[in-house]
């Protein structure tokens, strides 16, 4: 499975679109074959996360399609096999203007016609249906296995488009990888002079499951990276490409890519750079505590976090509105459980309403 994001975050302070929540993974294990999607959860949470929870509750184990309709949709998520069922509660509506019922294998929930009606029935597109959009919340799209969705949609139904032989679902699990933050908007290409050092951010959790990054320059593999932070220095002009590979030990991984074009500059101003260096964090090395300030140009809401070289969030200070001015806090090294952290490299990381800032910080004895 592959899915491609372009990203970018220099080493340097930027102002960049942030979104909250991290990307789920879901895979359909089917008399016809398995498949797997992505789950927008950080786009539309209500309908992503109302349907992580019931699949996580084995509410879709051994249900059937028990729509078809070719060239339009399959639909699941009746209890009864009807149609007619649901989980006995209904969600709210939730549309995006990111989300469009634009190609095949789109998974959306499906509702009666009375707004804000669904419950657990979804559906899987088959083709392009833009006349659906705005009427049913888009969750979802299938990232691996797109050709055992079409192949259900091709089975023998009856007048009412149930399969003459049931299609069954054996089981519906949520993969164990979250794909969270990556910087910034993912639409840009970078540019930058030859030389340059960048810093590329990619947040991933797992439950469980082991977790692993492979970092990639020009799609050469680099030796000894396996941290969620990448800071490469691209030494020729051109274009160039990072990838990264997120893999989880639960038989799913996620790519992440960045485009560079490095071009040399002339130089013409040969006065120092100023640099906002708002996040400081002293002393650095430490043992035992360590302050982590900043100086706030404007009020902004604050959030102030401490990451481990996994790109778990391993504590998180109390997200809070703050006036202009100098600001301090102390960390322990400990986590949010309480438990004293490891001596090793960790990341603070400051976010000040739509700028965000990191830091590497060291942890010794």
């Amino acid at each position: 499975m592959r899915r491609t994001l372009f990203v970018l975050f220099t080493i340097c302070l930027l102002t960049i679109p942030l979104s909250s929540g991290a990307r789920k993974f879901a895979r359909w294990h089917t008399s016809m074959g398995s498949f797997t999607a992505e789950l927008y959860n950080e786009i539309v949470p209500i309908t992503a996360n109302n349907f992580v929870n019931l699949a996580n509750s084995g509410f879709y184990n051994n249900l059937i399609f028990h729509r078809v309709v070719a060239n339009f949709v399959i639909q699941d998520g009746c209890p009864y096999g009807t149609g007619y069922g649901g989980p006995g509660y209904t969600i709210q509506d939730e549309f995006s203007p990111l989300l469009h019922h634009d190609q095949a294998g789109i998974l959306a929930m499906a509702r009666t016609s009375a707004p804000n009606s669904a419950g657990s029935q979804y559906y899987f597109t088959l083709a392009p249906t833009p006349h659906l959009d705005g009427g049913y919340a888009i969750f979802g799209k299938i990232i691996e296995g797109l050709n055992n969705v079409l192949a259900i949609g091709q089975v023998p139904t009856n007048a009412n488009g149930l399969p003459l032989t049931p299609v069954n679902i054996h089981q519906l699990r949520i993969l164990d990888l979250e794909v969270g933050s990556a910087f910034p908007d993912p639409a840009e290409t970078i540019t930058g002079m030859p030389g340059e050092q960048f810093m590329m951010v990619v947040e991933a959790y797992t439950n469980t499951a082991q977790l692993s990054y492979n970092w990639y320059v020009n799609e050469e593999l680099q030796t000894g990276q396996n941290s969620f932070i990448f800071e490469p220095t691209i030494p020729g002009p051109g274009a160039h490409t990072v990838r990264c590979n997120v893999a989880s030990s639960d038989s799913i991984d996620f790519d992440i890519i960045w485009n560079l074009n490095l071009e040399p500059t002339e130089v013409t101003d040969l006065s120092p750079e100023v640099v906002d260096q708002r996040l400081s964090c002293y002393p650095n090395p430490f043992s035992g505590s360590i302050q982590l300030a900043y100086d706030l140009k404007e009020p902004a809401l604050v959030e102030l976090d401490i990451f481990n070289l996994k790109g778990q969030k391993i504590y998180a200070f109390t997200k809070a509105d703050k006036a202009p001015g100098l600001w301090q806090n102390t960390w322990d090294g400990r986590d949010s459980g309480g438990k004293s952290c490891s001596p090793g490299i960790y990341y603070v990381r400051l976010k000040t309403g739509k700028a965000t800032e990191f830091r590497r910080i060291s942890l010794i004895q």
